[in-house]
């Protein structure tokens, strides 16, 4: 079975959302999906049992808001004091301090101390993949990579650095696992990057086989202002959709028998383009007119709301939005 991310593609067990768009205009989005192999997930099974498969597929599409939601600026302006007024991220917490796990209590034959193990452990990942200065800015994801149960960091970092497409339309890099501008292309704005929640959730599961996991599903959102670098007057939003189930149980090739795989379930990025192939998050910046950077995929459908946590509606081809 495979899994994909961020470009918005449907995909089996996947609804991923690439939502585009420059700040108050419709816009491409997205990056390609991530196609991995499904390891040996359940500890006495001969095959893959379905569990330990990300899902982290992208659709390519696209959101939009309201424009009531939207802070009207001129894109040429340069970036204000507080880059986030005018939008619902202005209200929202700063960076790791939106991402709230819940507090610990037994749940199915799982502990509280299980519990509490498998939120924290989330919470990691989370920042790891979203929030890490170093992996946003195209660097190494080790922060990620080593939060990963054996297995499946080996397929990690195995698939960095691939370029091209599968056959279902995914990205074969394995970058798309997390937020990674393409290095040397963007520069974050300041140091606050807004985060939406709190959305995490324990329960009890079964896998395919009959084996006992207990999933935390999650999902936030995530603003990044952003600007190409030392060009102040292209700034512009990129909104990111986390929507991941974390699944701890006891995996074949795990060092102990209760670690976690992060199976990406859905989500989107708003304010990139939907065309790349390289699994790095690529803004589709205001200005590319004449500038011989056009998007590569041109957005249609009906715009949707990026800060809204509401259904992703899968559609066709790269989706449209007014503004992140």
């Amino acid at each position: 079975m495979d899994g994909k991310r961020r470009g918005f593609r449907l995909v089996p067990g996947a609804i991923w959302v690439a939502i585009a768009a420059s700040l108050a205009a419709s816009g491409c989005s997205g990056h390609s999906p991530v196609a991995q192999s499904s390891p040996q997930s359940a500890p006495n099974a001969t095959q893959s049992s379905g569990a330990g498969v990300l899902n982290n597929a992208p659709l390519t599409s696209a959101f939009a808001s309201p424009a009531a939601k939207i802070s009207p600026h001129s894109p040429f302006t340069g970036p204000p004091a507080d880059p986030f007024a005018g939008t619902p991220a202005d209200r929202w917490r700063d960076g790791a301090a939106g991402i709230v796990a819940p507090a610990a209590r037994p749940i199915g034959g799982y502990t509280a101390a299980q519990v509490k193990f498998a939120y924290e452990r989330t919470r990691e990942l989370l920042i790891a993949a979203d929030l890490n200065r170093r992996t946003l800015l195209g660097g190494p994801p080790t922060a990620y990579a080593d939060l990963l149960t054996e297995p499946q960091r080996t397929e990690f970092l195995a698939g960095l650095h691939k370029k091209g497409l599968d056959k279902q339309g995914a990205s074969v890099s394995t970058r798309g696992w997390v937020v990674s501008f393409a290095p040397g292309g963007t520069q974050l704005i300041g140091n606050v990057i807004k985060v939406h929640g709190p959305s995490m959730h324990a329960h009890a599961a079964k896998i395919r086989g009959g084996y006992n996991v207990l999933d935390v599903d999650v999902d936030y959102i995530v603003v990044y202002p952003v600007q190409p670098p030392h060009q102040p007057t292209r700034w512009m939003r990129i909104v990111d959709r986390s929507t991941w189930t974390v699944q701890f149980g006891a995996w074949r090739g795990a060092a102990t028998s209760f670690e976690p795989w992060v199976q990406f379930s859905g989500g989107y990025i708003a304010g990139a383009d939907c065309g790349t192939k390289d699994g790095y998050v690529h803004p589709d910046y205001p200005g590319r007119t004449g500038l011989g950077t056009q998007p590569s995929v041109t957005p249609s459908g009906t715009p949707v709301d990026p800060y809204s946590q509401g259904s992703v509606v899968a559609t066709a081809g790269c989706g449209a939005t007014t503004g992140t």
